[in-house]
């Protein structure tokens, strides 16, 4: 596998697109809109069933039950939701950065030896990786902002939830998080925390390129159609991997370990979370499933 031909070319996705594609409409969004996306619970649906969830968990009677209660047990409490600042500039620089990663894909010379299922299965399934590892190499920069979820009184400060209800709507209001892939302060930590390290390893284009290899062709997704095949081209990527950090850093042996346990850290990081986060704005209801495989097939 020769990281000259899997370097990604110049971007000019934008030109190939047609009107009325999804891609197009990923890209037709302006930061300059009309429609400019708010920074308030408008702009996350989910957001609002999380917050009439957590309403429920916060009755306003000021009952001797619930003040018993309180006194011995903390109240429980939800997780930390964000949104990002500058959502619109951010959103064009996360869609310009799928375009480069699924460029990349299309382009690797090993992707033509396998089939179109098996070429679209795997960018389906590793996406999200490729984008953070693309996101990393050209040294993506987001902030986000914590959402407050609204409490059911302005006097609820005083009137503590009562242990047993509110613990069980606390644990509902993480999984509805956790199912819809609701960005939290955890995710962001996980993302912000992948970008660190690989900065601290100072990682070449050409280990990005080896690396991105080493995460599409993984054999062990289910439905590939010839997994050996895949199976081979991730040790053809992960043995290239090893021949160019020996060639260009001789005095660090070890440097090829720590290269390849950079990438543990990402299958961390759910893909509902980046989708949520940097492009449910951009493609609605659209399933990234179809959109990835309309820009992967696309000529």
């Amino acid at each position: 596998m020769d990281p000259q031909d899997s370097k990604e070319p110049p971007c000019n996705c934008p030109d190939r697109t047609k009107d009325g594609s999804i891609l197009y409409n990923l890209l037709a969004s302006s930061p300059d809109s009309p429609d400019t996306v708010q920074h308030t619970t408008e702009r996350c649906p989910m957001v609002h069933m999380v917050n009439n969830v957590w309403r429920r968990s916060c009755p306003t009677n000021n009952s001797a039950t619930n003040a018993t209660a309180s006194s011995s047990t903390s109240p429980p409490y939800p997780p930390s939701l964000v949104i990002l600042r500058h959502a619109e500039d951010t959103y064009q620089q996360a869609a310009q950065l799928l375009l480069k990663t699924v460029d990349f894909v299309r382009n690797l010379p090993a992707m033509q030896r396998l089939c179109t299922h098996d070429r679209v299965t795997l960018l389906q399934h590793c996406w999200a990786e490729l984008l953070v590892l693309t996101m990393t190499q050209y040294r993506f920069e987001f902030e986000t902002e914590e959402l407050t979820l609204l409490s059911s009184s302005s006097h609820d400060d005083q009137n503590p939830c009562s242990c047993s209800h509110g613990n069980a709507e606390s644990m509902l209001v993480k999984c509805l998080v956790a199912l819809q892939g609701i960005p939290t302060k955890s995710d962001v930590h996980m993302i912000n925390s992948f970008f660190t390290k690989c900065d601290l390893l100072q990682l070449e284009d050409k280990e990005y390129a080896y690396l991105k290899a080493t995460i599409l062709f993984n054999p062990d997704i289910p439905g590939l159609i010839n997994p050996g095949l895949v199976e081979s081209l991730q040790s053809e990527a992960q043995l290239s991997l090893n021949e160019y950090v020996a060639a260009m850093h001789p005095a660090d042996p070890l440097r090829f370990a720590r290269v390849l346990l950079s990438l543990p850290p990402l299958r961390n990081i759910r893909s509902r979370v980046v989708s949520q986060l940097f492009f449910r704005e951009l493609i609605g209801d659209v399933s990234m499933e179809d959109l990835l495989k309309q820009m992967l097939l696309l000529h």
